[in-house]
């Protein structure tokens, strides 16, 4: 077999002459499983409440990661084994800082993190109870279908460097299907699949068998998985090809006591002989993402190689449906800057809405502080004024910029649905010039990854701003204030309230700016995005018959690489 190396290199090199740029991040990927010596890692997905970091958790054999009640994993937590317990959280800026592992909450909790408004990049862990499984590392995703957008697409961004994957899913609602979805995408990136049947507790032995009976047929179902007696015979699908059988392991668990023997048997049954023969299924892991790039580039030489060797009138039929779509471009222009449009518009309701109750916790807060801060001010008029303006303006600057830091996911949440909309569009756009290419020449084109960077922008400046009353300057001293006190401090006090209304409303304004400014390079991306897959199958109409020996020998070398790789 040729060196993977070459092989990498090689297909890297033939996706950016096609320029296939969307395949960069599985390049990318491939390149960084390359890079490692040794040890693998084991992804855990799901859904939100799955069980995913109690399981991690039960697994280290003491609490680590955040639990609870509601979404809490928020950026990617890496667990290793380490002589000395120690965590470092990774900064999107290159720096990282150890913490104690008390604090691992601060930077992956959704509540103490909300959308990652510390620029998180991940945490590391690294914990002496994890040596029965070294070199394997365990990594913690995000929840998936959280009421945080953000969650989802920083667990999906991720899929790309997957290694093995455990998916859990809660067995009291097993596979749904956004779990079918996420196994559809996964196994494009790994062979090593297994689903984790979290919670067992909550069943029966032979409940648990009917599930398990459910499971199988849905995996059969939909990906002609095999069933408990073909698994020995059933062989992995080469860069996801949905038509080959496919084998995935499923195990119960649970982190009740008296069901321990389901965790001996995961550990048994999986992770030690994954860790024993942990070369061979880094190489296997390695292959299956090469080929899925080789597969992918394939399926654009066949759409090459069909246009230049079919009949004049399959090309003539392509050709009309990508003028169509060319023609059409504003449309499609129009639909993704409307979405970004309509997203950018929504940002400042949005806000304002959510704002609500922290528009009336802040009024109440400034009310009871001014209320103690009077009796300071034994000042005439004009200077107790200007006092109430120097401490209602330090008030204001320190509160919002409070507010602007912890409700930055909130501000962010538009940004984050503007690119999940964006992302289906372009998808269906794909799926569209997919099926056009079918219709014209009966070739299929493989999926290909939409991947739009969501880059979050960074917080206003607080700038707080109020008109001042001059003719309290002018004649305030005449004002005795021994007798108007009690009708100036109401005064002041409305207007604090007032101020605190506006000011907050020009707070949510500015991070409306600068999430429409993100939201506008999203829809730039998207353009871009469905521009070069327009542009990419435009170009094969340019292939002739004397193109077909090159592209013959492109595809016959990219097959090669395939049937080395599935040795």
């Amino acid at each position: 077999m040729v060196d993977p190396q070459t092989i990498l290199d090689r297909l890297a090199g033939l996706a950016e002459e096609l320029k296939l740029a969307n395949l960069q991040p599985l390049a990318t990927a491939c390149r960084q499983l390359l890079g490692r010596r040794d040890g693998i890692d084991v992804a855990v997905f799901g859904r939100f409440k799955a069980g995913k970091s109690s399981f991690l958790n039960h697994l280290v054999g003491r609490p680590v990661l955040p639990i609870g009640v509601v979404p809490l994993t928020a950026v990617i937590t890496r667990l290793r084994y380490g002589p000395v317990e120690q965590a470092r959280v990774q900064f999107l800026n290159g720096s990282v800082t150890t913490i104690e592992l008390a604090d691992i909450g601060l930077y992956v909790d959704e509540k103490l993190n909300p959308d990652n408004q510390k620029r998180v990049a991940s945490v590391e862990v690294e914990l002496p109870e994890l040596k029965p499984f070294a070199p394997l590392e365990f990594v913690d995703t995000p929840g998936l279908g959280s009421a945080f957008a953000h969650n989802t697409e920083a667990a999906l961004s991720w899929l790309p460097n997957v290694g093995a994957a455990l998916v859990a899913v809660s067995s009291d609602a097993p596979l749904s299907e956004r779990d079918l979805g996420l196994l559809d995408q996964l196994r494009r990136h790994t062979p090593k699949i297994v689903l984790l049947l979290t919670k067992a507790d909550l069943l029966t032995e032979s409940q648990r068998g009917e599930v398990l009976d459910f499971v199988r047929r849905q995996l059969q179902t939909r990906f002609g998985q095999a069933s408990a007696s073909q698994q020995g015979k059933a062989r992995p699908a080469p860069g996801g090809d949905q038509t080959s059988l496919v084998s995935w392991p499923v195990f119960f668990y649970s982190i009740k006591p008296e069901l321990g023997w389901l965790k001996k048997k995961l550990v048994t049954e999986l992770l030690e002989p994954l860790r024993e023969r942990r070369s061979e299924a880094g190489a296997q892991i390695l292959r299956h993402k090469l080929s899925s790039l080789a597969e992918q580039i394939g399926s654009y030489l066949q759409v090459a190689l069909a246009v230049a060797t079919q009949a004049e009138s399959a090309r003539q039929q392509l050709k009309a449906r990508l003028d169509e779509e060319r023609a059409q471009w504003d449309l499609l222009r129009a639909e993704l800057h409307g979405l970004a449009y309509d997203w950018a518009g929504k940002a400042l309701d949005w806000s304002l809405t959510h704002l609500e109750p922290v528009r009336l916790e802040l009024q109440a807060k400034v009310t009871t502080a001014l209320q103690a801060q009077y009796p300071q001010w034994r000042l005439r008029l004009p200077r107790f004024v200007t006092a109430w303006r120097q401490w209602l303006q330090a008030f204001l600057i320190r509160e919002l910029a409070e507010i602007s830091q912890a409700h930055r996911a909130m501000f962010c949440e538009p940004l984050h649905k503007a690119a999940l909309h964006l992302n289906r569009t372009v998808r269906a756009f794909q799926d569209r010039l997919a099926t056009h290419v079918q219709q014209a020449l009966g070739v299929r084109l493989a999926p290909r990854e939409v991947a739009l960077q969501v880059r979050e922008p960074e917080a206003p400046p607080v700038d707080v701003g109020y008109g001042f009353d001059v003719t309290v300057d002018i004649v305030g001293h005449l004002v005795p204030m021994t007798l108007c006190r009690p009708l100036v401090q109401r005064a002041l006090t409305r207007k604090a309230r007032w101020e605190v209304d506006k000011n907050l409303s020009r707070l949510a304004a500015d991070w409306r700016d600068r999430v429409a400014v993100a939201i506008r390079d999203l829809t730039r991306q998207a353009e871009q995005h469905a521009l070069a897959e327009l542009g990419a199958l435009e170009q094969t109409l340019g292939r002739t018959g004397s193109d077909t020996p090159a592209l013959r020998r492109m595809l016959a070398e990219v097959e090669t690489y395939r049937a080395q790789l599935a040795v």
